[in-house]
């Protein structure tokens, strides 16, 4: 191959390389870049109070602020309904549930959480499908936001997979 042909491939492989960095950077956006708006949700994430909670709690509604909440190693966890997500076997990961009498009227709610893992609803013994996720790599205050449809009475939030003992998150009905 003559240096010619050599120096245009070279600059091919770095055009496509560049093209594909940014349309890298594109897709992740930033915490603004979500399927739908959580500005409600980043200024709860970044509060200061919010309320500590410990896995098992039962509390009577969500508050309108973030939850801290603490977890425990996957392998100590009962869920009250089989998480659906599948462990992942790699280092340590951790999981919880947190009760909530009613979470207020029927519709869909988002559960915005700061980490990466897995998160399931469960009503009425079993496992809530979501309707919808967003997730983002380059936002601090949250990784992935999750819809789920919710009826009217008790539900139960489970978290597994998680890669930290405690996380922030927060749900609230969706706009």
């Amino acid at each position: 191959m003559r240096k010619s042909g050599i120096l245009a491939a070279v600059l091919a492989g770095v055009a496509s390389l560049a093209l594909a960095n940014a349309a890298f950077a594109a897709e992740t956006g930033g915490c603004e870049s979500f399927a739908w708006p959580l500005t409600t949700e980043l200024q709860w994430m970044n509060a200061a109070d919010s309320e500590a909670i410990a896995s098992g709690s039962k509390l009577p509604a969500p508050p309108a602020k973030a939850i801290s909440f603490s977890l425990e190693p996957m392998n100590a966890v009962t869920f009250p309904a089989k998480p659906t997500g599948r462990l992942k076997p790699k280092g340590d990961v951790y999981g919880g549930f947190v009760t909530f009498d009613n979470v207020g009227p029927p519709g869909v709610y988002q559960i915005s959480v700061h980490t990466g893992g897995w998160v399931d609803v469960a009503q009425n013994g079993k496992t809530l499908r979501t309707t919808a996720h967003s997730g983002k790599s380059d936002c601090d205050a949250i990784r992935k936001s999750v819809r789920f449809n919710i009826g009217a009475g008790p539900i139960t939030i489970e978290f597994s997979n998680m890669k930290n003992d405690t996380i922030k998150f927060a749900i609230r009905h969706a706009d």
